[in-house]
């Protein structure tokens, strides 16, 4: 067999493997999973399908490298980068800057008009999202469970699950539907 012909047979082996195993993954995975937060107060449920997230107040698209929809009342317009999140949340400007240290994950900078500090791991969410502090702890069925305190008493418990059809969408995505998530519960 010819060169040519040995480079040509290897692609088209090539393109039908990856789309045998797309679609084994793509029937593997549920088509929708769900972002929960539980805290004494309220509870909130929003529904994962592909690059969509929605629920009676949160409706958000990711558009590629864009982040586009509406959010408790809140138009929402934000690039995520691998390394910065910037852009609008209602009136209010964003920057967050994004920063990965042994699996765990920082996001630093301005959100909602307010600070934030949030630090996402495999064992923990600890950190602040405007004046809310968080300090939650992977329990063994896989959610983050702890406390957060926004200037009182600590309440307890806040629980969250994380999806992985989330996470799967990478740091920046995650991270910044929690901020909108924590910084609105």
């Amino acid at each position: 067999m010819k060169p040519s012909n040995r480079k040509t047979r290897g692609q088209v082996l090539g393109v039908a493997a990856a789309a045998l195993a797309w679609g084994t993954a793509a029937t593997a995975q549920p088509q929708e999973q769900y972002l929960t937060l539980r805290t004494p107060q309220s509870a909130i449920t929003a529904r994962i399908t592909g690059d969509s997230i929605t629920s009676a107040d949160i409706q958000l698209t990711r558009q590629g490298q864009e982040l586009r929809g509406r959010m408790f009342g809140r138009v929402v317009f934000l690039g995520l980068e691998a390394d910065e999140v910037g852009g609008t949340v209602g009136d209010q400007l964003t920057r967050l800057h994004l920063q990965e240290r042994d699996g765990v994950t920082q996001a630093r900078g301005n959100f909602l008009g307010t600070l934030m500090n949030l630090s996402l791991g495999p064992q923990s969410l600890t950190g602040s999202v405007g004046r809310c502090g968080y300090n939650l702890k992977v329990t063994p069925e896989g959610t983050y469970q702890g406390s957060r305190s926004c200037g009182g008493t600590p309440q307890r418990p806040v629980v969250l699950s994380l999806p992985p059809a989330l996470t799967q969408q990478g740091p920046a995505m995650t991270l910044t539907t929690l901020a909108i998530l924590l910084g609105n519960a």
